[in-house]
């Protein structure tokens, strides 16, 4: 099979290049040209790049219609953490473009990643049968991109599968991220700076993600959407405490006052993902956050 993989410099991409590099797939990446010394970590000798990127799809498209992709993995969101307007819309235009060569040229089945806050809802148990609600510009652009897209795939008859992340965290997160921030503060002895202490989020490990991925890409024989996330919540002073125990250190819980924050509890409903592709979380919330503590060490 012949996959081509969008964002593979990035967090999640990194992993999923990873889980693709132990599979029999010849692969070709983009990669921007400032990334070009990325080649030096690659590890298959079934991996080319093409130096490019997503904003001028013509000075590439030729090396992408000569691999012939079987399969596209679009992980690609440039610019993150903004979340704002400009950067949203432009990464919805990248991402239509991109969708529009694909199905000319032939591409079979296209996967995307989405994200869990484009459902707007904080309780309980999310399934992939709940209606979508945009609260800013970037669910705005992720279910704009997610609905054309589909359209773009039924028009050639492509597969279109998109997955909606929960809280994807590990070893090589940005480090102004929730775990990253909160294992600097421990490790140097300062108290994190959380608004949101008493929330209880889905946390899911990166490596899970990844193998999710390539699952779906091996398995899914149709357009569907799935969550990939642990399939329960966890509060973040439950992290804290977990991130103090690796450091050796006591972790004393204040009472706090209550506040709006405290009513957020909500996690993935993985059953679809589950009983449709035999995918399942294997790295817990403390195995995790201690992989991820070792790692900044």
């Amino acid at each position: 099979m012949r996959v081509f993989l969008t964002g593979a410099t990035g967090f999640v991409g990194g992993y999923v290049l990873k889980q693709l590099e132990k599979e029999d797939f010849n692969i070709l990446l983009l990669v921007r040209a400032s990334k070009e010394n990325f080649s030096s970590t690659i590890k298959s000798k079934k991996v080319d790049i093409i130096l490019g990127d997503l904003s001028d799809i013509d000075k590439w498209k030729n090396e992408l219609i000569q691999f012939k992709p079987d399969t596209t993995i679009h992980l690609a969101w440039e610019g993150i953490p903004d979340y704002g307007v400009k950067t949203s819309v432009k990464n919805l235009k990248y991402g239509l473009d991109l969708f529009e060569e694909l199905a000319e040229l032939g591409c079979k089945k296209i996967i995307c990643t989405g994200s869990c806050w484009e459902y707007g809802q904080n309780q309980g148990e999310i399934s992939e049968n709940l209606p979508v609600k945009s609260s800013n510009a970037f669910t705005t652009a992720k279910n704009a991109l997610h609905y054309l897209g589909r359209e773009i795939a039924k028009d050639k008859n492509v597969q279109f599968i998109w997955t909606r992340l929960f809280y994807v965290y590990g070893p090589g997160q940005r480090e102004n991220s929730l775990i990253p921030h909160m294992i600097k503060c421990v490790k140097e002895g300062k108290k994190p700076k959380i608004k949101t202490p008493s929330a209880r989020n889905d946390f899911i490990y990166v490596e899970d993600v990844a193998r999710a991925i390539v699952a779906i890409l091996e398995k899914c024989k149709q357009s569907t959407v799935y969550n990939i996330g642990s399939g329960y919540s966890t509060s973040i002073q439950e992290i804290i405490r977990e991130i103090c125990n690796c450091y050796n250190i006591e972790y004393i819980q204040k009472s706090k006052q209550l506040s709006e924050y405290q009513a957020i509890n909500f996690w993935a409903d993985i059953s679809k993902i589950r009983k449709e592709i035999g995918w399942e979380p294997k790295v817990n919330i403390v195995e995790g956050v201690n992989s991820t503590v070792t790692y900044y060490k």
